[in-house]
């Protein structure tokens, strides 16, 4: 692991091991204000996920934290007359002062983001961690999926032989700084590489389901 555990790191894998998870919060505190680190963003939940620790969000965090004193906000909740417990906000028509009902969805959703505070600076920085983070972890998981790698792999084949058209294909992460011309010269060595880990996937798959090996072997 290339990732230095620095001591802020060290606290926040040690306070991630202890409750058994990390809030978004918590890692944005630690990643820095300016551009990260691909690599190493990887590099960190990859040793979140080693070690078991979960990314969720601030509002299940509470809940988790505050799970032995539920039974009384669970009580106060069947107080709640049902019709409004299970009032969904969504299907209200927002109503003018003057009392007339808007029924033009433009003039309802600017007078609703009218009501909605801008962001602010600290704001709008944790925000876009937060999201960069979670595309991440999404992309890391979908390409755990052997079928999803090999329809990766495949798509990418097409592009490389210009049966697909590269533009409306590939989206070009312009957070990672890779322009068009690299992923195509990058293209045939990246190739050979997915090539050979499938075939390794496949092994190792082989190896899991081998009932002669012991369970940490298959594991």
């Amino acid at each position: 692991m290339d990732l230095k555990l620095d001591e802020g790191l060290k606290a926040l894998i040690e306070s991630g091991k202890e409750k058994g998870f990390l809030t978004y919060s918590q890692v944005n505190d630690f990643l820095p204000d300016d551009a990260v680190n691909p690599e190493k963003l990887d590099q960190l939940l990859l040793v979140l996920e080693e070690q078991g620790i979960e990314l969720i969000d601030e509002s299940e965090a509470e809940e988790r934290e505050a799970s032995p004193s539920t039974n009384g906000r669970e009580t106060a909740r069947e107080d709640v007359d049902p019709e409004l417990r299970d009032f969904d906000v969504a299907s209200i028509i927002d109503e003018e002062g003057d009392g007339k009902r808007i029924d033009d969805p433009v003039r309802m959703y600017l007078t609703q983001m009218g009501s909605i505070p801008l962001l602010s600076r600290n704001e709008e920085i944790q925000l876009a961690k937060k999201i960069e983070v979670t595309r991440k972890r999404f992309r890391r998981k979908v390409l755990e999926c052997d079928y999803a790698l090999s329809n990766v792999v495949e798509t990418l084949k097409r592009v490389h032989t210009n049966e697909l058209p590269f533009d409306r294909t590939i989206k070009v992460s312009l957070t990672e700084n890779l322009e068009k011309d690299k992923i195509l010269q990058r293209m045939p060595a990246n190739l050979k590489t997915l090539e050979h880990l499938l075939e390794k996937n496949l092994d190792d798959f082989a190896g899991s389901m081998d009932e002669r090996l012991t369970d940490d072997e298959r594991k």
